[in-house]
């Protein structure tokens, strides 16, 4: 399988230098709903073979979920349907949220 790992702290660099990288959360809605990146597109992991197409194949993607073992597990899915540029989110949200990095709280908003 073919995909980085990424601490929070080189996420975050990574996506203020290259603001065509995406954010896929493979969370469950209402882990999203509590807490989440900006701009993050979600298909909690149980749905993502189904949702495959929705998604870019082309495009160059931080994977993450809570602790970082569903994006894992969603960066194998990414990599074998033939995704090229994965990087998953080493700790996931809970690791970039002990980082003191900025995230989106509550409802509304992406």
């Amino acid at each position: 399988m073919s995909y980085r790992d990424l601490d929070p702290t080189d996420a975050q660099q990574e996506l203020a230098a290259d603001k065509t990288l995406r954010i896929l959360d493979v969370r469950t809605p209402q882990e999203h709903q509590s807490h989440r990146l900006p701009g993050s597109v979600l298909v909690p992991v149980q749905e993502l073979e189904q949702r495959l197409r929705e998604l870019d194949k082309d495009a160059n993607w931080l994977v993450h979920c809570e602790h970082g073992r569903r994006s894992l597990f969603a960066c194998e899915i990414l990599a074998k349907a033939g995704f090229k540029k994965l990087a998953n989110l080493r700790g996931g949200m809970a690791y970039w949220a002990g980082c003191g990095l900025p995230f989106v709280r509550g409802a509304g908003g992406a």
